[in-house]
């Protein structure tokens, strides 16, 4: 391999993190926040994938983690394009679930990706850039990503209009009990929190308008 894959990747930055490995109160959180990761990671290793070999689909998927932040990445190719969202839901809930919210972005462009969690190149680069800039929990996507997603039929299921008038990936998943769930644990954060309510309170409003506009309601 001479040259960089095309491929979707996701840059994404555990909120909090540094904050809570100083205080020994938060391991059991910590703990189960990376065994979440990790448990995701797991779906694609080698070994897995070498067991699923006649499933292509999920080979050519890519998750590497350390510590708190984590990326995956897939062919640029409809079915797993939208497969990359799904699991970005997913990793979003279970982080959410142990008290974490996530923040990072999702772009299109030359990767190398590898079945050992190597990871380099210019998408990587400018998804690590612009989840520097994103400020709120979310994913926030490229404009190369949109112009992609503006060519499918799909786009208004994996993406959605923020409060700031940003792209965003959706992360609407399961069913609106599950909504209901990460309400809760919102609503227990923004009681207890001293500090960075602000997150929180982003993620309080955007959460229903995500259900909403993936037809989940109760």
């Amino acid at each position: 391999m001479n040259d960089y894959e095309q491929r979707i990747v996701v840059y994404a930055d555990v909120l909090g993190w540094s904050d809570a490995c100083r205080d020994l109160s938060q391991f059991p959180s910590l703990q189960n926040a990376a065994n979440e990761i990790a448990k995701y990671a797991r779906k694609f290793s080698l070994s897995v994938k070498r067991a699923l070999k006649t499933t292509e689909q999920h080979t050519v998927i890519q998750f590497s983690f350390f510590s708190d932040n984590f990326a995956v990445s897939a062919p640029v190719d409809d079915d797993q394009v939208k497969m990359i969202f799904k699991i970005i839901a997913f990793a979003t809930h279970e982080l959410m679930r142990v008290g974490f919210l996530i923040r990072g972005a999702v772009t299109l462009g030359g990767l190398y990706h590898d079945d050992t969690g190597v990871i380099f190149g210019p998408a990587l680069v400018e998804a690590v850039d612009m989840e520097k800039k994103t400020g709120y929990p979310r994913l926030i996507c490229s404009d190369c990503l949109i112009e992609f997603l503006d060519r499918t039929d799909y786009k208004d299921n994996v993406i959605i209009c923020d409060l700031d008038k940003k792209w965003v990936a959706n992360i609407a998943c399961g069913s609106f009990h599950a909504m209901t769930d990460l309400n809760m644990i919102i609503d227990e954060k923004l009681v207890v929190l001293n500090k960075n309510k602000d997150k929180w309170q982003y993620m309080q409003e955007m959460l229903p308008r995500m259900y909403k506009a993936s037809g989940i309601s109760e």
